[in-house]
This record gives structure tokens, sequence and C-alpha cells, in this order.
């Protein structure tokens, strides 16, 4: 690839994750209010562990609550895991909720 194909691809992907990162978080404002839990909404840039934790830290946030898709063995060690690191990272506690692949629409 070129450069400037290079920062194009870098610009495309960039507004795709920051489309769904929007999606994400609507979703769970709208089941948090839904169910009366209080929800603040905050969309970081960087990389996630240490945004995470380091979120958490200054903002003296109680409870991290992450969700994990239960990779196998083999794609954690390919890929890792950002909710494994922030459990192993954190000061505070995290708790990690398994679930399905929620489908747009439902």
């Amino acid at each position: 690839m070129t450069p400037s194909r290079d920062i194009a691809w870098e610009k495309a992907m960039k507004e795709q994750l920051i489309i769904e990162g929007n999606e994400a978080t609507t979703y769970v404002e709208n089941t948090g209010r839904a169910t009366n839990i209080e929800v603040e909404s905050v969309i970081l840039e960087g990389s996630p562990v240490d945004e995470i934790v380091d979120f958490a830290d200054k903002n003296d946030i109680d409870l991290i609550v992450m969700g994990t898709q239960g990779k196998n063995v083999i794609q954690r060690f390919l890929i890792g895991s950002v909710t494994e690191n922030v459990v192993g990272r954190s000061k505070k506690a995290v708790l990690v909720v398994r679930g399905d692949t929620i489908e747009k629409g439902k």
C-alpha cells in the first residue's frame, strides 16, 4: 500500500470504529435506563487496557463491568484479551460477564 492509501484506510477504520463504539454505547445506555441503572458513557481512544484502567483509577470507579466472548486458548494467545488484561492490571473490582453476541435490531 502507498502512504496515501494507508492514511485513507486508517481514517476509514477509525470512522467505522467510532460508529460501532457509538452504537454499543447507545445500546448500553438504553439497557441501563430501562432497568433503572445509572450509566455514564465515555468513549476513549488509545490502548483499551490502559485507557480502561486509567479511567477507573482517575474517576473513582467502584466496579468495572466487562464482557467476554469466551475465546479459546489459541485465540487469546494470538490476539490477547482486553478483559483478561484489565482483570490482571486493575486495582478496582472487575465483573466479567460472559454472553452471546448482540445482534443489531434486538
